[in-house]
């Protein structure tokens, strides 16, 4: 994943599918089963003593910006759900921030629809009057438009996972504490969901991830412990396939690994199967469902085959993996 190619991805399914993500995106949640593990990306100053009302920040960009100690009307790029758990709502963000993700849609009241990201209402956003603006590397025109309405600071997204974004943008914002409180509460409940699902998954089961639809036509993937799989097999720890593992091991798929058909019957073999279904091919989706190949897989024909909402599951936010965790009890404990 890592990250600029997922989220190229993500930015091409936000117009032709429902996706960002993962916002979104490859951007691996965590790699090592320890989230939070952030390189603090700037280092600050703080001019004027301990009344001063701005400070020096050094962003992700290398760029030396000068921003509130304390913002109140931040717009943002690419991180609400990010500044959502940490208790801030901005008062403006693009488009596919405020549709397509389902973690943040009971929080967003409120928020300004700033447009489609690509091409970001940037008089809107100076009407607005912001004082603090938070976005992403690679755009250079568009930090460049924006830093000439507010101070803007970029919050580095590539090579980063979802608890460095979460914690990156709690350094800009001053809420550190915040963000290591939202981790540790995180970690607490991926203990609980794994005890709550202790006597309902057996140890000896296997999981597996099937994505049907995409980017492209006729595409169909399938993930190990990034994206899609992150909450089933770095977080909860499902044993996979030893085909999958033994995949990922040699290589890392940003975008999934993509299979054919007539390979479901050892990637997707799992007992218990999570499918996320894509509805920009729906002949193809009709042409796995309909098909001998998939009917009879062992997750199929044992009935134990999850649908995932796409807008929760794809998306590389905190807020997503955290909601997951819910949805993975509601799905297993029926």
């Amino acid at each position: 994943m890592r990250v600029r190619s997922f989220r190229i991805a993500i930015l091409m399914m936000a117009v032709a599918l429902v996706l960002a993500a993962c916002g979104t995106a490859a951007n691996k949640p965590s790699h090592n089963n320890q989230p939070g593990n952030s390189n603090q990306q700037g280092a600050e100053a703080t001019p004027g003593g301990d009344n001063a009302q701005t400070r020096m920040w050094t962003d992700g960009s290398g760029r030396q910006v000068e921003i509130p100690v304390h913002p109140q009307r931040i717009i943002t790029t690419q991180y609400l759900p990010e500044m959502l758990a940490l208790g801030v709502k901005p008062i403006a963000a693009p488009r596919h921030l405020l549709t397509n993700f389902a973690s943040v849609r009971d929080r967003i009241g409120g928020i300004e629809d700033l447009g489609a990201v690509n091409e970001l209402n940037v008089e809107k956003a100076l009407e607005l009057n912001p004082d603090l603006i938070l976005t992403m590397e690679d755009n250079e025109e568009l930090i460049d438009r924006l830093s000439k309405i507010a101070p803007t600071v970029v919050v580095t997204w590539n090579n980063k996972d979802a608890f460095d974004h979460l914690k990156d943008t709690a350094d800009v914002l001053g809420l550190s504490g915040k963000a290591d409180q939202w981790i540790a509460d995180y970690k607490q409940k991926v203990a609980e969901t794994k005890e709550k699902l202790a006597a309902t998954v057996s140890p000896d089961e296997t999981f597996g991830t099937v994505v049907i639809g995409g980017y492209k036509e006729g595409q169909l993937r399938v993930y190990a412990d990034q994206n899609v799989g992150y909450t089933l097999f770095s977080a909860l720890e499902f044993p996979m396939l030893d085909i999958v593992k033994s995949a990922w091991e040699k290589e890392k798929y940003p975008l999934g690994m993509d299979i054919s058909m007539e390979l479901l019957p050892q990637y997707a073999a799992a007992d218990r199967l999570f499918v996320v279904q894509f509805d920009n091919d729906p002949d193809f989706l009709n042409q796995v469902l309909d098909s001998s190949l998939w009917k009879n897989l062992p997750a199929v024909k044992n009935n134990k085959v999850y649908v995932l909402e796409n807008a929760l599951w794809f998306p590389l936010d905190v807020l997503s993996l955290e909601q997951q965790l819910d949805d993975v009890v509601k799905l297993l404990i029926q």
